[in-house]
């Protein structure tokens, strides 16, 4: 578990120096203090300027620029996004890595996609962790947005009855989108963030004083 004083909300996964980790309420408030606040600590820690695009970078130590989703072979560096409530997706195969941040415009635009195919390997032997994100309880949007995130697929979009406004579940569309571009072993933190105010952060809930949940993947250096 991490080490930090502040006690952390944090999911993890550890498998032969795969180092998977979602973190909520009391983790570091930037990208740059996450390795004080990971065990074991990574050497490097990369991240994203996101823009709710369908844009994938190569990481690299510190900023990569602006993008939604970080990819690497490098040990020991890091990857971070930052949610509030948007879904994140970490994927890992052989020695390579990646961390998705999917808006509902990310999803629209295929960023998971274009992740895995940045990762440069057989789609059936990456994993995926779909993090916590706003439920469909709690995500209600307009006809246009809920029209397009229709269209990218999944049978997200549900109304609770006639005339109400429709509500989506984007974890689904997450797991829709990563199972068409082959990736079979998925598992989804399935929380809404705006449900567990004493777990997570939510931009719906809090509105501008919301903190960020981090969402870190890495492997070990050797």
């Amino acid at each position: 578990m991490s080490r930090a004083t502040t006690p952390i909300w944090a999911w993890e996964h550890d498998e032969d120096g795969l180092h998977v980790r979602f973190l909520g309420r009391g983790a570091s408030p930037t990208a740059e203090d996450l390795p004080s606040r990971l065990d074991p600590p990574p050497r490097q820690v990369g991240w994203l300027r996101q823009i709710h695009s369908g844009l994938a970078l190569d990481a690299r130590p510190g900023s990569a620029g602006d993008g939604d989703a970080l990819v690497t072979g490098r040990p020991g560096l890091a990857l971070a996004i930052a949610t509030a409530d948007c879904v994140p997706v970490l994927l890992a195969g052989r020695d390579r890595v990646a961390a998705v941040h999917a808006g509902w415009r990310g999803l629209v635009a295929g960023v998971i996609h274009t992740a895995v195919s940045r990762l440069g390997l057989v789609p059936s032997e990456v994993r995926a962790w779909v993090g916590p994100s706003i439920g469909r309880c709690c995500y209600e949007v307009g006809d246009d947005v809920a029209l397009r995130l229709t269209d990218a697929g999944g049978g997200a979009v549900a109304r609770s009855g006639s005339g109400a406004r429709p509500h989506v579940d984007l974890q689904r569309i997450a797991d829709h989108q990563l199972r068409t571009a082959g990736v079979e072993r998925v598992e989804t933190i399935r929380l809404c963030t705006r449900c567990h105010p004493d777990r997570l952060w939510s931009y719906r809930r809090d509105g501008g004083s919301a903190g960020r949940n981090w969402a870190v993947i890495w492997r070990a250096e050797p």
